[in-house]
């Protein structure tokens, strides 16, 4: 099955980018527990290529993310994926649902957060949790709808403005209440495409750790240009350039195969040659900790 799985992702990229997925996650296939999409492709009227070609798995529990430049192609795959483009070809599927002909089957179990804030202006952030919970038509157990959209606005950070319309909130609690609705109603397929946009460091950490807590059970796929958001949310990360996946792999894979990480400079009182300073530093910050150079 891995060798299956390998053979069909990397139809449009060099295998040598390609990390395969452990087998007990490959096993989700066998159940329609994934995402799978095929031969993807889309050219606009003007013959611009804005994806030419993605072959890609995605796997419950797991945060997928897109990383790409602008113009990559990140935004035009998932608008095909949530029904806003029509593909010029291939086909899609999540959790045993056909993406591009059974989109009401769809729309019971997606969220999405787009790329700009589609809010209604005079609804407070309570209410548009309140109504899109029900559009989704999730558990009616008011006690279980409240306890989850209270979870969420507290999880996020605006609870303290719930009661507010949105028209009056910052660009950054817009954004915030946009990736709530998304998660809201036991969404199990999401989309979110650069959710952290306008958000200070400290909102940013903690919507990763929202994201993390609020996986459990759901295929998530994330677009950003961090790389150190790629990083911490991403059980599994996509290069995009030029419609189509140029690499992909878990963060560790990346870094290892194209050599980036963190590299610290230690200035040392004399000339002679230290033999302390690397067993202490992989001690305290794990061993894979290379020495590059020694000044001596």
């Amino acid at each position: 099955m891995l060798k299956e799985q390998q053979a069909f992702e990397t139809k449009y990229m060099n295998p040598d980018f390609y990390e395969p997925v452990p087998a007990e996650i490959g096993k989700q296939e066998l159940n329609n527990t994934h995402l799978k999409i095929k031969d993807l492709h889309k050219e606009y009227k003007n013959g611009f290529k804005a994806v030419n070609g993605i072959n890609l798995q995605m796997y419950k529990d797991q945060i997928f993310v897109l990383l790409g430049h602008n113009g990559a192609g990140k935004t035009s795959t998932i608008s095909m994926l949530t029904g806003l483009f029509a593909a010029s070809e291939g086909e899609a599927s999540v959790f045993g649902v056909d993406m591009f002909n059974q989109t009401d089957q769809l729309r019971e179990f997606m969220g999405v957060c787009p790329q700009h804030e589609v809010l209604f202006e005079l609804l407070t952030p309570e209410e548009h949790l309140d109504i899109f919970y029900d559009f989704k038509g999730a558990d009616p157990n008011p006690d279980v709808k409240w306890a989850e959209i209270n979870k969420l606005l507290k999880d996020v950070g605006v609870d303290d403005k719930r009661h507010y319309v949105t028209s009056t909130l910052s660009g950054g609690n817009q954004r915030k209440v946009s990736v709530c609705v998304a998660l809201c109603g036991n969404s199990k397929f999401v989309v979110l495409d650069e959710p952290s946009s306008g958000l200070d460091l400290s909102a940013r950490r903690q919507m990763w750790n929202l994201l993390k807590e609020h996986k459990k059970d759901k295929i998530i796929i994330l677009t950003t240009h961090y790389m150190d958001e790629a990083d911490i949310l991403g059980d599994r990360i996509a290069i995009m350039s030029g419609g189509r996946i140029t690499c992909l792999g878990t963060s560790m894979f990346l870094k290892h195969r194209f050599g980036v990480g963190y590299t610290m400079t230690i200035v040392k009182t004399t000339n002679l040659k230290n033999k302390t300073v690397l067993p202490f530093i992989r001690r305290n910050l794990g061993q894979d900790v290379k020495k590059l150079t020694e000044v001596h």
